[in-house]
């Protein structure tokens, strides 16, 4: 799944010097406890850390069993970045108070920062079991959301929600969770329920449902996220996906105006321009294509995609050295796309005789990366086929055939090849098999088959 914002998504918000949870009258704190707790609390809020914690210590060494002073000292400490010793204090309340809720919260937000997902799944989800606290409950719900524990993140925000179902941004985080769940009907129908005037939340929603109903097959889900890019055009995520929808639409146009619109708030963003880079490819702009992608890899020279783009739109106009050099400075990159030896292959191909060896080099790592690829197994035919290696071409023609059903030029030469070899009824056979697919020109299909590679790699 796509990554939705960080701004709306997963916030966690529940750190602070408040205590709760208790379970029963006999378990919460003393009055003298509360009373020095009380006392050092404008000392945290002044930023009088150090004060504080000297404070907080001594009140330890007086309440040696009190879970509360022992939270206070962990805020202390995390507020301080002493990471350890927040954790440690956090741990000794939690043994004094197992269900100590505030303490729970804080640990588990620390685990969730060092990456330990497990433990602080486990922390969140013991907090929606015991909690009645509204805001506590969200914040586990959030953290288990983040922790990618869905079914208890879905479980805790519905508890949330039975308490408070007025909230749309409990019912928003709601749906976001049975969406990364894969419960889109469900999700879709949660968003349903959200009723808000507030134009940045109703982007969320707008994109959320929009993704739902690309999801579901459902009509609408572009007109949704080419809605949240209008509405917040700085959304690098809402933008791209809104075009790349689009897009696959063939509402190229409407696709180009989503991705300018967006780069008009983010002009350096890289996968708005990349993607506008190709939809311009598709409406046959190639001028602007190129330059889009060349702005692309002057600040990001690893960026396949664009390299890919870029050199295929400057062998298709005839400017074979230049894609030529473009190719061969990503291929310096061991971990490049399979497609940019392909490209490097193409491109050596048509320069000159002189360079297929090399050229057959190119295609063989294209196919070690991607062995299924039907393109690789033609072009390396053709080359064969030129130099009068016949079965070798007649082989990998049928490779390629085999691959790939709906690919009809492998058909168009191995015609060629049995009439050479006088087989005439079976040449035929080939000849009828290239027209039910469709005679197209060999550069239709390859700008077909680059544009197609390149919708599946553009993000």
């Amino acid at each position: 799944m796509d990554a939705m914002r960080g701004r709306s998504v997963w916030a966690l918000v529940f750190l602070s010097t408040s205590f709760v949870g208790w379970e029963a009258e006999a378990q919460a704190p003393s009055g003298e406890e509360q009373q020095y707790l009380f006392s050092v609390l404008p000392l945290i809020d002044k930023g009088q850390l150090a004060v504080a914690e000297e404070k907080l210590v001594e009140g330890r060494k007086l309440y040696p069993r009190s879970a509360i002073i022992q939270n206070a000292l962990g805020i202390v400490y995390l507020k301080q970045n002493k990471m350890e010793a927040a954790v440690a204090a956090f741990r000794q309340a939690l043994q004094i108070l197992p269900t100590f809720t505030a303490a729970q919260l804080h640990l588990a937000s620390i685990y969730q920062q060092q990456g330990n997902k497990k433990e602080a799944a486990e922390l969140f989800a013991a907090v929606g079991k015991t909690t009645p606290d509204f805001d506590a409950l969200v914040t586990a719900g959030l953290g288990l959301a983040q922790c990618e524990d869905y079914p208890n993140a879905i479980q805790v925000l519905e508890k949330a929600r039975f308490l408070r179902p007025e909230s749309a941004s409990v019912a928003y985080n709601l749906a976001l969770a049975r969406y990364r769940k894969g419960e889109f009907q469900s999700a879709l129908d949660t968003l349903g329920s959200i009723q808000s005037s507030d134009e940045t939340q109703k982007a969320d929603v707008l994109f959320l449902r929009g993704k739902l109903k690309k999801g579901l097959n459902q009509t609408g889900g572009s007109e949704d996220l080419a809605q949240a890019c209008r509405l917040e055009p700085s959304s690098e995520t809402y933008c791209v996906d809104a075009g790349l929808a689009l897009m696959k639409e063939e509402r190229l146009q409407e696709a180009e105006q989503a991705l300018q619109g967006g780069l008009g708030k983010s002009s350096s963003s890289l996968p708005l321009r990349s993607t506008l880079g190709l939809v311009q490819f598709r409406l046959g702009k190639y001028s602007e294509a190129i330059e889009s992608y060349t702005q692309v890899l002057e600040k990001d020279p690893a960026g396949d995609a664009s390299r890919e783009g870029l050199a295929f739109l400057l062998y298709l106009t005839g400017e074979l050295e230049k894609a030529r050099n473009v190719v061969e400075k990503g291929l310096k990159n061991e971990t490049s796309d399979f497609y940019l030896s392909q490209l490097h292959a193409m491109i050596l191909y048509r320069l000159s005789p002189q360079l297929w060896r090399e050229a057959i080099s190119s295609i063989n790592r294209a196919l070690e990366k991607k062995p299924g690829f039907a393109p690789a197994y033609f072009l390396r035919g053709k080359i064969e086929m030129d130099n009068c290696q016949l079965e070798a071409a007649l082989q990998d023609f049928q490779k390629a055939a085999e691959l790939d059903g709906k690919y009809p030029l492998p058909y168009y030469k191995i015609a060629q090849i049995y009439i050479r070899q006088g087989r005439l009824q079976e040449a035929e056979v080939a000849r009828q098999k290239f027209s039910e697919l469709g005679n197209l020109r060999e550069e239709e299909l390859l700008t077909k088959q680059t544009q197609d590679l390149l919708m599946q790699v553009v993000r």
